[in-house]
């Protein structure tokens, strides 16, 4: 036994203890003549003490436990060939209410508490082991549609089904059975083509062992309707359809598209000799990326477009490698190309982004503007291809002029100084290039100026 199944052990015991130590308090207080006169301590006292540590250390305990199963984890069933079931940390209020077959304040118990971190079924399933008829409970609490808080009844149903559904030895008496099979007869009316009712309705039929009393055809529809959650393959198991109906419900769930959800039930119903999974995951990974190739081409490519169809891509890609690890596929497919595809794609979506932050602003309405240099008249343009600013045209402005061989700046006292491009001297011939400058303001030559080299 682990350290933390001796922990849970530990703790399942402390109502037992308690009865004991209940018993030797009643035997102090039989000599009650003899205690001091001081002593006042009731039973009540060391109840609650007692009730308040056990509810403490159950709650800590439970933090202390595993992460909750994921979204495509299916509750596990035990069978005859199981080892004896790993113990629970059971909540007090949970076990009494279970004891008591207190249906109604069972169901407003885990409407009230739905929120917590976790309500797992096996804590449940733990708890109705206590119970003296756990499936007349369920049904009575069903029936009796008791509410609590703004969460839907239905889901507590489900709830309670699941916990009933993990117990073997159930021992459904006729007269639950007939009343459930009625519940059964009110619930099938309301399903048309609601997922949700579908579930509810196999949920019933699975706990209290209902599936031959209807039509499997029927029932092997429902199936492909709720084929989404991740109870359904539990269910499926569990209503008797047989090795043919459940091919059915594979052939369907291939014919809408729904590759990855049929070869889960080609795993967890027993019909991989049939089909061809791993077939189905090739297909399935070249349909995902000629899926996302069409996305695209139908916005033309545009950055939106682009980026939600490799989102659905990943997302297929990422469920087949999923499944061949979990199925232990990897001799058959492996798993790498397909990761590899998943880490291009993320890293062209990542260039995208990073494009798209780089891009320069739209231009800004009205067209563009020259800009002024500071003596306040010159018109100059930008040549944006080299990063050389060159002169267009001549300018005079207060008799000083602007040429192509310089630039007046009215801080130096009007000293003209060369600013002369490649380019410029491409234009203007050698002559022009880098020739001293004259000021007659300042009285001084000025040495050529040899500008920066540009990479071309």
């Amino acid at each position: 036994m682990t350290e933390t199944e001796q922990i849970a052990a530990a703790i399942n015991q402390i109502d037992e203890k308690k009865q004991k130590l209940k018993k030797a308090f009643d035997d102090l207080q039989s000599h009650r003549s003899l205690l001091s006169p001081s002593f006042s301590l009731s039973w009540s006292d060391i109840d609650s003490h007692f009730s308040s540590l056990q509810s403490s250390l159950s709650n800590r305990f439970r933090l202390l436990q595993p992460e909750p199963p994921s979204p495509n984890y299916s509750p596990r069933i035990e069978t005859a060939d199981d080892p004896e079931p790993p113990l629970v940390v059971i909540r007090p209020e949970l076990r009494a209410l279970c004891e008591k077959l207190d249906s109604t304040g069972l169901s407003k118990f885990l409407a009230d508490h739905w929120d917590d971190d976790a309500m797992p079924n096996r804590e449940l399933s733990a708890a109705f082991r206590y119970s003296p008829d756990p499936a007349t409970m369920v049904l009575n609490a069903i029936d009796g549609s008791s509410k609590g808080k703004s969460v839907d009844v239905r889901r507590v149903f489900v709830l309670l089904m699941e916990a009933l559904i993990e117990i073997n030895d159930k021992n459904i008496t006729l007269d639950t059975k007939e009343k459930a099979k009625k519940v059964a007869d009110n619930w099938k009316t309301k399903i048309n083509n609601k997922p949700f009712e579908a579930l509810l309705f196999l949920h019933l039929l699975a706990a209290f062992e209902l599936g031959s009393e209807f039509n499997s055809e029927e029932l092997s529809r429902y199936v492909v309707m709720i084929a989404k959650y991740k109870q359904a393959t539990l269910l499926c198991n569990k209503v008797c359809l047989d090795k043919e109906r459940v091919g059915e419900v594979i052939t369907k769930l291939l014919s809408i598209g729904k590759p990855i959800l049929a070869v889960r039930f080609m795993y967890e119903c027993g019909r991989t000799d049939g089909f061809e999974p791993v077939s189905v995951l090739k297909g399935y990974v070249k349909e995902a990326r000629e899926a996302a190739e069409r996305v695209c081409k139908e916005d033309k490519y545009s950055l939106k477009s682009q980026n939600e169809a490799t989102d659905k891509e990943v997302s297929a890609l990422r469920a087949v490698i999923k499944i061949i690890k979990d199925r232990g596929l990897e001799a058959e497919f492996s798993e790498e190309r397909v990761e590899e595809r998943v880490e291009e794609l993320e890293r062209q979506k990542a260039q995208r982004k990073r494009n798209n932050v780089e891009t320069p602003q739209t231009k800004p309405k009205g067209g563009r503007k020259r800009p002024r240099d500071r003596s306040g008249g010159a018109h100059v343009s930008r040549q944006e291809a080299s990063g050389v600013m060159i002169m267009t045209e001549p300018s005079h402005h207060h008799g000083l002029q602007l040429n192509p061989f310089g630039v007046v700046n009215s801080a130096r006292g009007g000293i003209l100084g060369s600013y002369m491009s490649p380019l410029a001297a491409g234009l203007y011939g050698p002559a022009a290039a880098h020739q001293p400058v004259y000021s007659q303001q300042a009285g001084f030559v000025m040495p050529p100026f040899h500008p920066a080299y540009y990479p071309q």
